[in-house]
């Protein structure tokens, strides 16, 4: 499966003042996931996290008051099951009932709180509670069993500058960011495992792991532009960089006993690529457009484009050890309601295609072989997010 951290969410979003009928704009950033080393854009490969801010200016300024507080509840879940080699799925998986399953519930906390009327700073932290099905070996009944996590994830807190006033600028602007990723969520949870010669804990899946073990940062974009009197084009994006290699985690992939710290591969043996987890980059981008639908209600319509994954190599630092690389393409309709100090924003981005590539260990491995060795990875139909908010 591909995996791409809960994938990292990005703090708050700056939000309009909360006096007469302004909105609150709020939004999650997601994924990334990262998300560790997780499914991208779904299950396998998906970037932790639930989402980013949309912020589009429709009813007046976006920042809050300076000295104003934003506190946020998102949340994010899906349930991947159809596996993917490259852009192919494997029906197979399905007709066989051997498909792997994940079900993932993320949930960010966050808190925004506005320095300037153009710098603001916030705090995320993410948890994730995760479930991931497999059928067990026939010597062990050949049942389907389950292997879980869940906990706090990686945290990240970054500072956030619109490059233009946005009181002054309330048609269109572009904020950027950076944040700093925290190895703060578990990246060697435990579970039981059945195997041939019977039950085993080992690590579960890096899928489902809450952290990636790794530091890292990301750097965010935010841009929106009105096109007419109550409808708004926006571009949303961030990339995860994870400069460490690898953690210290074991996979299942040693071709040695399902003893954990039992190593008996050798430098010309496939598996030996992939002994530990790697701490892969993630990353993230949507765009489309906002219709104020309610202007009475504070409604607005959605629908836009959405791209999420995990790159093949790193941008900086190695890209060893075993990770699933992928990325989903999505349509993302939603909805969003912002009123006075309060605000909810709901979307459920469908998949439109979805491709695991073959990782640096794949491609070390055929070398090695002289096979062609090229692994899987399970991705979800759909997601739905969801993010309330209020201001103080």
């Amino acid at each position: 499966m591909i995996t791409i951290n809960n994938p990292t969410t990005s703090p708050l979003p700056p939000r309009r003042s909360c006096h007469g009928t302004s909105w609150l704009k709020l939004g999650v950033l997601l994924g990334l996931i990262v998300l560790p080393p997780r499914a991208a854009a779904q299950g396998c490969v998906a970037v932790r996290g639930c989402g980013l801010p949309l912020n589009t200016g429709l009813n007046g300024e976006l920042m809050p008051p300076e000295g104003d507080w934003v506190v946020s509840v998102s949340g994010r879940y899906l349930h991947s099951t159809r596996h993917f080699v490259g852009d192919v799925q494997q029906y197979n998986r399905q007709e066989d009932a051997n498909q792997v399953m994940n079900h993932q519930v993320f949930v960010d906390l966050g808190v925004q709180y506005t320095v300037t009327s153009q710098w603001n700073v916030g705090l995320v932290m993410p948890f994730a509670i995760s479930d991931r099905s497999q059928l067990a070996p026939a010597s062990q009944g050949g049942f389907r069993y389950h292997t879980q996590a869940a906990g706090l994830g990686d945290m990240r807190v970054g500072g956030y500058y619109w490059i233009w006033n946005p009181r002054n600028n309330p048609k269109g602007n572009l904020e950027v960011g950076m944040a700093l990723k925290m190895p703060t969520g578990e990246d060697g949870a435990v579970d039981t495992f059945l195997t041939k010669s019977g039950p085993v804990v080992h690590p579960v899946d890096q899928s489902i792991q809450p952290g990636d073990g790794g530091w890292g940062f990301t750097i965010e974009l935010n841009a929106y532009r009105q096109l007419f009197n109550r409808t708004a084009a926006y571009l949303q994006a961030f990339y995860l960089f994870n400069p460490e290699n690898q953690n210290d985690v074991l996979t299942w992939r040693d071709n040695s006993s399902t003893v954990p710290g039992n190593v008996t591969v050798t430098p010309n043996q496939a598996s030996y690529y992939e002994h530990n987890m790697s701490i892969p980059d993630q990353y993230f981008a949507r765009a489309g457009f906002s219709y104020l639908a309610v202007p009475s209600w504070g409604l607005a319509v959605n629908l836009g484009g959405r791209l999420e994954g995990i790159p093949v190599r790193d941008v900086l630092g190695g890209s060893d050890g075993f990770r699933r690389p992928g990325m989903v393409v999505s349509i993302e309709p939603g909805v969003s309601i912002m009123k006075g100090r309060y605000s909810f924003d709901f979307a459920v981005p469908w998949a439109l295609y979805r491709a695991r590539f073959q990782s640096v260990a794949d491609e070390r491995a055929s070398a090695a072989s002289g096979n062609w060795v090229h692994g899987d990875a399970a991705f979800a139909d759909f997601m739905i997010t969801g993010t309330f908010a209020v201001q103080f």
